[in-house]
C-alpha cells in the first residue's frame, strides 16, 4: 500500500483557557483508500455498549511532508494488521487545517478522526462536532490507563467530559548554538533564564561575533515567548473573558525587543521579517546567523540537520525563558467526529495508535513525544533511540517535574497570534509607537475573548 499525502512522566495539569503554536508546513493533499479492519465483526465492546461500524474509517491530520508520511505509514500499518475496514486519509498542512476542518464540521462531514491540537480543539468541543469518549475509556475500548491520569483529566473540555486523547506531547523552549557561544568565549545560558536576562546576555556577546551574526534571535512577536514573559510575572495569554496580562507587562515585552533591536544584538527587523515564514531547516538559527532562539521542540532537529551540514555547530535546547517558574506544554491529540458512523473502527484506531510500542519507533517522535508513560521510558533507555529524542524526553520529564501544565487555549483567540505579530512589526518599522501598539492589541484582544 503506498500513501501520498507537532507525555507525559510528570504531572502537567490543564486549564482550559490556554495553548502552543505548531510548526506550520506545507504538503500536498493526498488520499489513501485501502482495505483494512481493526475489531471482531461484533459491534459490542462492553455489557450494554454498542458502536456504530458503518462506512469507510476517515482519518485526518496535519504536519509537514515527513511528518505526514510517517503518521501514513501507522495508518497503513493498522490497515495491514486488520485486513476488512476501507480506509480514507486526508493529511494535509498545518496552515491549511483548521479552516478546512471548520468547514467539514460545519456541514457535519467531519473525517471520522480528526487530529485535534490545545489551541484549537475548544471550538469543536464547543459546538457539538466531537463525540464524547468518557464510556469508551471507562469500559476499555480505548485504553488510557499507561498516559498520566493528570493528562487525561486535565484533557477534558469545559463541560466535564472527554473529547480527544492526547497521542502526542510538545513545548517550546529556547535553544542555543553552544559551539558557536564557546567558540567566541562567551558563557551558557542558563535554564532559569527569563528573555531579560537573554537580552542582557547578548550585550555581552555581540561584540564578539562576526558581522552580520547575532547574539539573540527577535523573539518580540512572538506570543508563544510573550507568554513565557507573562508567566515570569505571575501572569499569563487568557483571564476570564479577558487578557491575563497586564498593559505594562505587555509595553515591557515590546520595550525589551524595541531595546535589543536598537543595540544591535538582534537582526534588523527586515531580517526577522522574512525569518518568521523560513522553514525551521532554513531560519536564522539553522543558518548560523543567530546564537540563541526559541522554538518547539520538534524542531530542533530539522534546524540541526541544516547546521551541520555547513559545519554551524551543535544545538542544545532549555526550558522557556520564564526565569524558572513552570512553563506550558501542548498536545497534539485524536478525536471522533459527532457525526462519525463507524466509531468502532474509530475507537480502535485511537487505541492501536496511542498504545502500539511500534508505533512510536515509525513516528521518531515527529507528533509529539509518546503519551504512554511506559513507551516513553523505554526509548529513554533504548540504545538505539535517537540521541536528539532521548534529549527532548529527558528536557520534557524536568520541566514536567517542575509543574509544567497542559495549554488550552479558550476558543476565538487562535486568530491573535497573527495580530500579535503584525502589532510588533508596525513597532519594529516604526509605523506605530509602542504605547499605541500595546492599546490597540489589548482592545482587540480583549473583544476577542469577550465573544464579540
Amino acid at each position: 500500500m503506498s500513501v501520498r499525502g507537532n507525555h507525559s512522566s510528570g504531572k502537567p495539569y490543564r486549564r482550559r483557557n490556554r495553548a502552543r503554536l505548531a510548526t506550520v508546513a506545507v504538503v500536498a493533499v493526498g488520499t489513501l483508500l485501502f482495505t483494512a479492519c481493526s475489531a471482531p465483526s461484533s459491534t459490542s465492546t462492553g455489557k450494554d455498549t454498542k458502536l456504530s461500524n458503518s462506512g469507510p474509517l476517515s482519518i485526518t491530520w496535519y504536519g509537514s511532508d515527513a511528518r505526514n508520511q510517517l503518521v501514513a505509514q501507522v495508518v497503513s500499518d493498522f490497515g495491514a494488521k486488520n485486513p476488512s475496514v476501507k480506509i480514507e486519509t486526508s493529511p494535509t498542512a498545518f496552515a491549511t487545517y483548521w479552516d478546512r476542518v471548520s468547514v467539514q464540521a460545519a456541514g457535519k462531514s467531519l473525517a471520522c478522526v480528526p487530529t485535534m491540537q490545545t489551541r484549537y480543539e475548544a471550538k469543536f468541543e464547543n459546538k457539538g462536532s466531537l463525540l464524547p469518549l468518557d464510556a469508551l475509556v471507562k469500559d476499555g475500548t480505548i485504553d488510557v490507563s499507561k498516559i498520566s491520569r493528570n493528562s487525561i483529566k486535565n484533557q477534558k473540555g469545559s463541560d466535564g467530559k472527554l473529547y480527544a486523547i492526547p497521542y502526542g506531547y510538545w513545548f517550546e523552549g529556547a535553544v542555543y548554538n553552544e559551539t558557536a557561544i564557546k567558540g567566541v568565549g562567551a558563557s551558557l545560558p542558563k535554564a532559569n533564564w527569563g528573555w531579560s536576562d537573554y537580552v542582557d546576555w547578548a550585550k555581552t556577546v555581540q561584540p564578539k561575533l562576526a558581522s552580520g551574526t547575532y547574539a539573540l534571535g527577535d523573539r518580540g512577536g512572538q506570543i508563544t515567548q510573550f507568554q513565557s514573559f507573562a508567566l515570569q510575572h505571575g501572569e499569563d495569554l487568557f483571564g476570564k473573558n479577558k487578557v491575563g496580562f497586564t498593559t505594562k507587562t505587555l509595553t515591557d515585552w515590546f520595550t525589551l525587543w524595541n531595546d535589543a533591536r536598537k543595540a544591535g544584538v538582534v537582526p534588523t527587523a527586515d531580517m526577522t521579517a522574512q525569518d518568521q515564514n523560513a522553514p525551521t531547516s532554513a531560519n536564522l538559527l539553522a543558518k548560523g546567523n543567530v546564537l540563541v532562539s526559541s522554538t518547539g521542540d520538534n524542531n530542533v532537529a530539522d534546524s540541526q540537520k541544516a547546521l551541520s551540514a555547513i559545519n554551524g555547530g551543535t544545538l542544545q535546547m532549555v526550558g522557556s525563558p520564564t526565569g524558572g517558574k513552570p512553563q506550558v506544554v501542548g498536545s497534539n491529540s485524536w478525536a471522533i467526529s459527532s457525526n462519525c458512523t463507524n466509531v468502532k473502527d474509530a475507537a480502535a484506531f485511537i487505541n492501536y495508535f496511542v498504545n502500539t510500542p511500534s508505533v512510536a519507533t515509525t513516528l521518531q517522535a515527529q507528533t509529539g513525544l509518546p503519551v504512554d508513560n511506559s513507551i516513553m521510558n523505554a526509548e529513554l533507555n533504548d540504545s538505539s533511540t535517537d540521541p536528539a529524542i532521548k534529549a527532548r524526553i529527558s528536557l520534557f520529564q524536568d520541566i514536567s517535574k517542575a509543574g509544567a501544565r497542559v495549554d488550552v487555549w479558550p476558543d476565538k483567540t487562535q486568530s491573535l497570534v497573527n495580530l500579535f505579530e503584525n502589532t510588533y512589526e508596525q513597532i519594529a518599522f516604526g509605523k506605530t509607537s509602542i504605547a499605541n501598539g500595546v492599546k490597540a492589541f489589548m482592545e482587540q484582544a480583549n473583544t476577542a475573548l469577550a465573544g464579540f
